[in-house]
């Protein structure tokens, strides 16, 4: 049997610091994900992540396990650097967001080539 625990606010073990669980509730990760993009992408380690689509060279798909209420979230993602040659890249949307998924492509900074690389991701927005 589930139980509910209603609580305004949470505070330590001395009382010093607290916060309000509505600034918990809201300003938390609602999605996360650490992959492995080279080769066949895979997740190192997620939050609320059901699967990663491979769309094409540099185009994944991250798919949700719960939906976002609306396609209106955030994303703040970073892609691996290529040590050898220190080519930056970066992350840009591919297609509009969905509440259940975000599609995203990775460039080479240096060009319009698309690249495979590591990459990680922090998603916030309000739930359905």
């Amino acid at each position: 049997m589930a139980s509910i625990l209603r609580v305004n606010t949470l505070t330590d073990a001395s009382s010093n610091n607290s916060i309000a669980t509505s600034f918990v509730a809201g300003g938390s990760a609602k999605a996360w994900s650490h992959l492995t993009g080279t080769g066949t992408p895979a997740f190192d380690d997620s939050f609320n992540h059901a699967s990663i689509t491979d769309t094409a060279t540099g185009r994944r798909t991250l798919n949700f396990t719960t939906s976002f209420g609306s396609g209106n979230y955030t994303c703040a993602g970073m892609a691996g650097n290529d040590a050898a040659t220190e080519t930056a890249r970066d992350i840009s949307i591919d297609a509009a967001p969905t509440t259940s998924a975000f599609a995203y492509r990775n460039r080479l900074n240096s060009g319009s080539d698309r690249d495979d690389t590591n990459e990680v991701f922090s998603l916030h927005g309000d739930l359905a």
